[in-house]
């Protein structure tokens, strides 16, 4: 008995029963702490697979949520989703820790979550989960090691790794391109990472002559670094200086891209277009702001269904506001999602000039994690310096 305990591969399995579980929980109508308790939980929508613990770039990024690298492996999205990865996972990956070692199978495991969550994060913006980088890290191992080793294993083992794996490989990488639904960069990720920690893999061996290994510790030390610097990767560098209209500027995220809105304003995107920063003007004196901004901006998008079922909430008195600004703050839906929008107007500096407009919207379940996103956008507001170096946005640069 104690034996079969020692074999069962107890650590693939600790990847796929959590997994399962978390799935069982969504289906039979859990919700986090990050939904309301009477939303449905609707595993096609991103930002219930972010609650449950997907990988969101921006999160990770704007919110320094650097756990989701971990995390998205045990979320899916659906039973067949889950179901693919297992298909593979369990009966591959359990062989292998079966004929291992079991440290350098828990490392093979932490190096492929960390490879292709790194991976994702820098090639996927939308928000993705899945334990198929995983899979594709195990599939290769199972490949290489077989290879290296296949005089040291017996004929029937031989048959579960090696060149016998390699079609299983190639197919599922196969099928899978071209789904814009997929996340490529995760699956790279997580094959490239199973190819460069395989060769280090050893074989289990008697106890006599087990011991550390140098490749093991380089390897966390590695996965150590990849998880501390993950939120600096996935802002893209340092906050760019760009030029708002009318003297202002602001410093806003390198990883936020460029559009125009649907009333033509110009616009600052992350998060998959859940996370919009719009920047506009308005002909209107103080006195007017309000008004204006809900005849010209809010109430037109209630149509097509972008700024539904609007309310004034009251604006956080600790904003970072510039001399003589107003901020304005709107609970809205943006179709099916609650949104939080914060407007602040910014005065002319000259007599005559129109006044500059900066909205910041977020969805509503992520209002707390972008306060420090939102104070340090709206803080950097000011005219720029004689001197300062101001990035002016053209038509060329926008998506």
């Amino acid at each position: 008995m104690a034996s079969a305990l020692a074999r069962f591969p107890w650590i693939t399995a600790a990847v796929c029963v959590p997994a399962a579980v978390l799935l069982a929980l969504a289906q039979a109508g859990w919700t986090p702490n990050g939904l309301a308790s009477a939303t449905t939980i609707d595993l096609g929508d991103a930002l219930h697979v972010v609650e449950l613990g997907g990988r969101s770039t921006a999160l990770v990024g704007d919110a320094n949520e650097r756990w989701r690298l971990l995390t998205a492996h045990f979320v899916h999205t659906s039973w067949m989703h889950l179901l693919f990865n297992i298909a593979f996972l369990f009966p591959v990956g359990g062989a292998l820790e079966q004929i291992v070692r079991r440290r350098d199978y828990a490392v093979l495991v932490l190096v492929a979550m960390m490879g292709s969550a790194m991976c994702s994060l820098v090639f996927t913006p939308q928000v993705s989960a899945g334990a198929s980088g995983l899979v594709f890290a195990i599939l290769a191992a199972a490949v290489i090691t077989g290879i290296r080793h296949r005089e040291q294993l017996g004929p029937h083992v031989r048959h579960h790794f090696g060149w016998w794996v390699l079609p299983f490989l190639l197919i599922t990488l196969v099928v899978t391109l071209g789904n814009p639904s997929v996340d490529h960069a995760n699956h790279i990720g997580g094959l490239l990472a199973g190819i460069a920690y395989a060769p280090f893999v050893r074989l289990r061996l008697p106890a006599a002559v087990e011991r550390s290994s140098a490749a093991n510790v380089g390897a966390l030390a590695l996965c150590l670094a990849c998880f501390v610097a993950a939120p600096a990767i996935a802002r893209g560098g340092a906050p760019t200086r760009v030029d708002i209209g009318d003297g202002w500027s602001a410093s806003l995220p390198a990883a936020w891209t460029t559009r125009f809105g649907p009333t033509g304003e110009l616009e600052w995107t992350t998060a998959g277009g859940l996370v919009v920063l719009t920047v506009g003007d308005t002909p209107a004196s103080p006195e007017g702001w309000r008004r204006w901004y809900l005849d010209h901006r809010l109430t037109p998008m209630g149509p097509v269904g972008r700024c539904a079922e609007v309310q004034e909430i009251e604006p956080d008195a600790a904003m970072p506001l510039p001399e003589a600004a107003m901020h304005l703050r709107f609970s809205l839906r943006r179709e099916q999602t609650p949104m939080i929008r914060d407007v602040v107007f910014l005065p002319p500096h000259v007599p005559g000039r129109r006044t500059v407009v900066v909205s910041l919207e977020v969805p509503r379940g992520w209002d707390e994690r972008y306060d420090e996103t939102r104070q340090l956008v709206v803080g950097s507001l000011r005219a720029p310096r004689p001197g300062a170096r101001v990035t002016r946005v053209s038509t060329a640069a926008i998506e």
